[in-house]
């Protein structure tokens, strides 16, 4: 039997895709208002649903390293009641904690990277881009960006939902600790609406 040389091999190994496995988790957000933590004003509803345990986490995605990397998925459902549509940004969508200190989302090639690779983002050179194609498998980057709340434009009278992604408090401890949506734009009269906070520590996960 013709051997392959040792080289080749190692080549071969490095270049094995380790999130190779990985499977779309299909899921359904319930109503705004079934999730204990909302907030009902401006004929808009906006839930929040923190996962804090492996089994929360893995009903929406396929993946057991994301609380190890200390990383909180947030399911955020949106439903508009108007006769206008409204536009969300995920870079509007904060946690707020007991401190008061605002604290921005991490956006989901970074949390990709965070779960791929084995050390910091920051000990790479490469752009972000490129390491995603390198380390990641097809199926999760896909299902990170459908799933993740990016931009969303919700028609009058209808919902939608996306995924925002927090460093996990200390002490995973959602007491005192609130979801900031700082703008929400009325799409048909080019306008800001008002600013929606309510508190996460609600929900028990």
């Amino acid at each position: 039997m013709k051997r392959i040389p040792a080289v080749v091999f190692l080549v071969a190994c490095l270049c094995i895709d380790p999130l190779a496995a990985y499977k779309i988790k299909e899921f359904k957000a319930k109503p705004a208002k079934e999730y204990a933590a909302h907030q009902d004003f401006q004929n808009i509803v906006i839930a929040a649903d923190p996962r804090l345990t492996e089994e929360g986490v893995q009903e929406l995605f396929d993946t057991k390293k994301m609380l190890d990397r200390l990383i909180m998925p947030v399911v955020v459902v949106v439903e508009n009641k108007n006769d206008f549509a409204i536009r969300i940004m995920a870079e509007d969508i904060l946690m707020v904690d007991s401190t008061g200190a605002q604290i921005q989302g991490i956006p989901y090639d970074v949390v990709l990277l965070r779960l791929a690779l084995k050390g910091p983002l920051s000990g790479y050179s490469t752009r972000k881009e490129i390491l995603i194609r390198q380390v990641g498998d097809k199926n999760m980057v896909m299902d990170f960006e459908h799933k993740y709340f990016g931009e969303k434009l919700i028609a009058p009278h209808d919902s939608d939902f996306g995924v925002v992604f927090f460093p996990i408090p200390s002490n995973a401890d959602l007491a005192e600790t609130r979801l900031y949506v700082r703008q929400v734009h009325n799409i048909t009269k080019d306008e800001p609406l008002m600013f929606f906070e309510f508190d996460l520590a609600k929900v028990k996960k």
